[in-house]
């Protein structure tokens, strides 16, 4: 039976991601940190032998990807998914993270809202603060990102499962939120409470039509 082992990675720091700005489909580079954190990731998945790679149609993913791929002659060139870009966050796209926290802490005071997500329900939290916040009624939903994000991982799986003569090792390059959704529908308890960090490998098995939570949330060391 043959299995697709999924490595789920998150994009390396950008310069939105520093300024502590809300980041989804609006793009930005990497910072010389994220390059840097990118390589290092690189470097230690150097012993995995890639069949194949998926990308998002968003830059920072596609830069993270080459910085990765460059170690790994076998990926010829990744396919780009737009299935794979990053939530959706509607109007509050470039937000400052800062101004989320005080208008959460005015609507529903800062007790409850860390009682909210310390509980299992987090990330759901998380999506409905964006929601009920996006005054254009533009942002992604949690179902709907969910799905999104599950359709892409299930299609490229079975995609690659039909094309195998045993288990394949598939590099998938997207962001944080989008891969936190996934993550979340399979374990939400083992979602870590700040979601997943930059240059961070989660690695997803399918087999079967089942997909199973090998590990999440790896970071390379800063000293590889």
């Amino acid at each position: 039976m043959t299995t697709i082992h999924l490595y789920l990675v998150r994009h390396g720091q950008t310069k939105l991601n520093a300024a502590s700005r809300l980041q989804g489909i609006y793009d930005s580079d990497l910072t010389r940190q994220g390059v840097r954190s990118a390589q290092r990731l690189a470097r230690m998945l150097a012993d995995v032998s890639f069949d194949g790679a998926y990308v998002s149609d968003l830059g920072r993913a596609q830069q993270t990807a080459r910085i990765i791929t460059a170690l790994h002659p076998e990926i010829k060139k990744p396919t780009i998914d737009v299935g794979l870009r990053e939530f959706n966050f509607g109007g509050l796209e470039g937000t400052k993270n800062l101004w989320i926290v005080q208008q959460v802490r005015q609507q529903l005071g800062l007790g409850t809202f860390l009682k909210l997500m310390l509980s299992k329900e987090r990330f759901a939290t998380l999506l409905w603060v964006f929601n009920s916040l996006d005054k254009t009624r533009t942002a992604e939903t949690l179902v709907g990102v969910t799905n999104r994000i599950s359709r892409t991982l299930r299609r490229i799986s079975l995609y690659e499962s039909k094309a195998a003569n045993g288990d394949k090792n598939i590099l998938i390059v997207s962001h944080g939120l989008v891969l936190s959704a996934f993550l979340y529908q399979l374990s939400p308890r083992e979602l870590p409470t700040r979601l997943l960090k930059n240059t961070s490998v989660s690695r997803v098995d399918y087999t079967a039509g089942h997909f199973k939570l090998v590990n999440i949330n790896v970071t390379p060391k800063k000293r590889a």
